[in-house]
């Protein structure tokens, strides 16, 4: 069991020095990281990049745990949702040959004149189509908590029991329950048989920070373990449970990338010396 990265957790300096996803695949080489997870938002050509990306990752043992696509189905357009269809159907193909097997997908957010029981519809029929086309690859969606529609573990897991596919599973982000006021261990046990990815997330509450919750609290990222969410017991519960799936940090603190992400490794190789396996 080991950490994997996200490139989401470089983002800041990924848009700042315009990287490509080999940039990103360079600066994990030089750190040790040996794991990561790619996002389709940063491609510039995917069709023209991904042949480098994936030949550089083989050559240099670097393994793509997932692949991340920021699908919305929440539009009243029909032809918006089509567009977030597309987007999960057409990172097969990329995800396949990056060698994972494993794609994050989202819900989508709450749109103005839109009810939430009409965005569930478009959730659960584009996610539904999705799943069909999953399960005959043999690869798995993984649903995020994430918004207004998938926040909470029983959100999510309506989600998951109206589309019924055994290829539609959750991405359990340890963070972001904390945005919609719930403790991230509540939610692990609602989710827990159906959790098929994990990111590494820790806030904090602060009077300025950049994320505002339903309760009106704002949190800042921090590096992994110095926050509220119990990372300790989240591994503890998802290693009782038999979870052999991917830990993929997603850090999003302030100031040096590069710093936080060298920290919640200390952090969680710590965690992984007081445990066995």
């Amino acid at each position: 069991m080991k950490l994997a990265l996200s490139m989401w957790s470089v983002h800041r300096i990924a848009r700042r020095q315009a990287w490509s996803a080999a940039d990103f695949l360079s600066f994990c080489r030089k750190e040790g990281i040996g794991r990561v997870e790619l996002l389709d938002v940063f491609w510039k050509n995917a069709k023209d990049e991904l042949p480098e990306v994936a030949d550089y990752a083989r050559r240099h043992g670097i393994e793509t745990v997932s692949y991340a696509v920021g699908n919305d189905f929440a539009h009243s357009g029909p032809e918006e949702r089509k567009q977030a269809l597309r987007q999960i159907l057409d990172a097969f193909p990329v995800a396949e040959e990056l060698g994972t097997r494993t794609i994050r997908v989202f819900s989508g957010s709450l749109k103005e004149g839109v009810t939430r029981e009409t965005a569930l519809e478009w959730i659960v029929d584009g996610l539904g189509k999705a799943a069909l086309e999953a399960e005959r690859r043999g690869i798995a969606l993984c649903l995020e908590n994430h918004g207004m529609l998938a926040g909470t573990g029983r959100q999510v897991l309506d989600i998951l029991n109206r589309v019924g596919s055994p290829a539609l599973r959750s991405t359990f982000d340890t963070g972001n329950f904390l945005l919609v006021g719930e403790d991230p261990l509540d939610a692990l046990e609602t989710l827990l048989p159906y959790v098929g990815h994990v990111h590494v997330k820790d806030f904090a509450e602060a009077a300025d920070g950049p994320y505002l919750a339903l309760d009106g609290k704002t949190f800042q990222g921090t590096a992994a373990g110095s926050g509220l969410v119990r990372l300790d017991a989240i591994v503890d519960r998802l290693r009782q449970s038999g979870y052999a799936g991917a830990y993929v940090l997603e850090y999003e603190g302030p100031g040096d990338e590069a710093a936080g992400i060298r920290a919640s490794y200390a952090y969680f190789e710590g965690l992984l010396r007081t445990r066995k396996g």
